[in-house]
């Protein structure tokens, strides 16, 4: 069973993605905090990260970059899933080897979708 971490400080959101991920087979772990985030991937070492980016503590970027900088999570799939959406933001998680989803024009099929793909490559 492949395995996600979504980090995401809306619980209402985080709820539905964690719910949506296990009916489609996914073992699921969640954290709200952004200074949490790489620890978390250090311990579970998942096949992908769900972020959003107006995290506490620490911006999705900073994590994402923390993460692009240890050879052992260069190649972690993360799929940037946030409301912060102007074209630097789309290019900056590009640069950093991400996906980014806007959360106001995706369905959580169509998110469950791409992670299917990734993770069934």
């Amino acid at each position: 069973m492949k395995t996600i971490l979504i980090a995401e400080d809306d619980p209402f959101i985080r709820d539905i993605a964690e719910q949506k991920l296990q009916q489609a087979g996914y073992d699921v772990h969640k954290t709200f905090d952004g200074a949490a985030v790489v620890q978390k991937v250090i311990e579970l070492q998942p096949d992908l990260l769900l972020l959003d980016l107006a995290l506490p503590h620490v911006h999705g970027f900073a994590v994402l970059e923390d993460l692009r900088n240890r050879s052992d999570f260069q190649k972690l799939p993360v799929i940037v899933f946030s409301n912060e959406n102007m074209p630097d933001i789309q290019k900056r998680v590009q640069e950093l080897n991400a996906e980014y989803f806007f959360k106001a024009l995706t369905g959580t099929g169509e998110l469950i979708e791409r992670i299917n793909t990734i993770l069934n490559q």
